[in-house]
């Protein structure tokens, strides 16, 4: 696939998906700024703060390995986040990076054992997470609509070989991956052995990688998201992407 082309329809498809969401009255941000981020999340009453995986605590993140999206509205408060980091893990698969990683973020004990995809995605890999919404924008599907706002600009960005992020089983099953832009799932995507009290035992793990992302883009695969009448109560949480997970 012709370089020039996915950047001219990732860049078109990022235009169409913001005017979308103008026209729900929401506006869009992207920022480099974890510091930024860690007080947004922090000022937003019933938000959770920052998750593990985004937090100065036990990374540190910069332009060239994260960044984040801001939905906001007509009044200029956020309603919405999505954010990205990049790792890159060589021929060192994710199952190996979260026997490395997980615990010491979580606690808890890891079995050896993962899901089939976790055991192929190596190489240049993103996290997606830390999905909210606000209650105020339910049944607009803003976290769909940000979510391929957030692949896409990792796309050109970083030009990774996957995008994984975790999933509460109910919206898989109800069909919100596809919405999110996630056309993989696997159930249960870690296996514990001993289980952190955070940690919910049925997420799935969604992922994507660089050609399903270029395609996705070139052929519009999903067609007005927000028209369909078929939302998770969910989608009016932080339960989107899940980011309790590394």
């Amino acid at each position: 696939m012709h370089k020039a082309s996915v950047i001219h329809a990732v860049t078109r498809l990022i235009s169409s998906l913001e005017m979308e969401l103008e026209s729900k009255g929401v506006g869009i941000e992207i920022s480099e700024d974890f510091q930024e981020l860690e007080r947004v999340c922090s000022s937003i009453e019933g938000r959770k703060d920052i998750s593990e995986p985004f937090s100065s605590k036990y990374y540190d993140i910069m332009p060239r390995n994260g960044f984040w999206v801001r939905g906001f509205n007509t009044k200029g408060e956020t309603v919405g986040t999505q954010v990205m980091r990049l790792s890159e893990l060589g021929e060192t698969t994710l199952a190996i990076y979260w026997q490395q990683h997980l615990k010491r973020l979580h606690g808890g004990i890891l079995k050896e054992s993962s899901s089939p995809a976790a055991q192929r995605i190596k190489g240049r890999v993103v996290y997606h997470g830390d999905v909210w919404v606000d209650k105020s924008c339910a049944r607009q599907n803003l976290a769909g609509l940000m979510s391929r706002i957030a692949l896409s600009t990792a796309l050109l960005k970083w030009k990774p070989d996957y995008v994984y992020g975790f999933m509460d089983e109910r919206l898989c099953l109800s069909g919100f991956a596809l919405k999110e832009g996630y056309f993989h799932c696997e159930p249960i995507g870690s296996h514990w052995a001993e289980q952190p009290r955070e940690i919910n035992p049925n997420d799935w793990l969604v992922w994507m990688d660089r050609l399903d992302l270029e395609y996705l883009a070139i052929q519009r695969m999903i067609s007005n998201p927000s028209h369909s009448q078929s939302h998770s109560p969910h989608c009016e949480s932080d339960k989107a992407v899940t980011s309790a997970h590394n």
